[in-house]
Formats: C-alpha cells, structure tokens, sequence
C-alpha cells in the first residue's frame, strides 16, 4: 500500500482529529473495551464529540461496540486492520501529511458542491 493509499483513506474515512486520536487510542488498547467516559478522560474530549467519533467510526467498520457502553478497536476486515496500522505509522513520521489529508477532505467535497451550483456564462 502506497502513502497516497493511506491518506485517500484517512481522507475518505477519518472525519476529524478527533476521529483519529480516538481510533489510535483504541487500537492501541486493542485488547480493552473503553467507556465514553474513558475516552473522554484521556483524550480530553466532550461527551458530544466521543459520541459523535464512536457512532461515525462504527459507520465505517473500524470500531464495535462490544457490550452496551463499552467500545474496541475492531476493524471489520483484514484489510482495514492494514490501512490502520500504516495510518498509524504514517501518523507518527509525518503527521502533517496526515492531518492535512483529513482537514482539507471537507473542502474538497464543499468545493465540489458548491461548484455544482455555480451560474455559468
């Protein structure tokens, strides 16, 4: 898997650096089920925003709710267990790279949006 692999896909599946801490830090307690409240501790976040994280990762197979309020790292494939562990490493060698890949995503799509609206002459 390339670089650009891995940052169309934290593109394309990671919304936010919230996403992407809380996905870090559950895969790195891959063997824990975590409260919210956990969540919320150490990565000093809001109720809000862990919610938001949790419902939005599970969206997209990369983390399970393994009994009623407790959550784990548990990609729904092989292959996404992959992409997260090159993630992972991109991330701690070039996180600009990846922080750009993920807060830039949105703009493209508005962009794309709003150029579809756009009068033309």
């Amino acid at each position: 898997m390339t670089e650009d692999d891995v940052l169309t896909f934290a593109a394309s599946s990671i919304s936010s650096l919230w996403s992407l801490e809380t996905l870090l830090f559950l895969k790195k307690g891959a063997g824990q089920a975590r409260t919210p409240g956990e969540l919320i501790r150490e990565l000093r976040s809001s109720q809000t925003v862990v919610d938001d994280v949790l419902v939005a990762l599970r969206a997209r197979g990369l983390v399970s709710e393994s009994e009623p309020g407790r959550w784990r790292y548990q990609p729904a494939t092989p292959q996404l267990d992959a992409v997260v562990g090159e993630l992972e490493d991109l991330y701690a060698v070039k996180p600009a790279a990846v922080i750009k890949a993920i807060v830039t995503a949105p703009d493209r799509k508005l962009r794309l949006l709003s150029d579809a609206f756009k009068i033309k002459e």
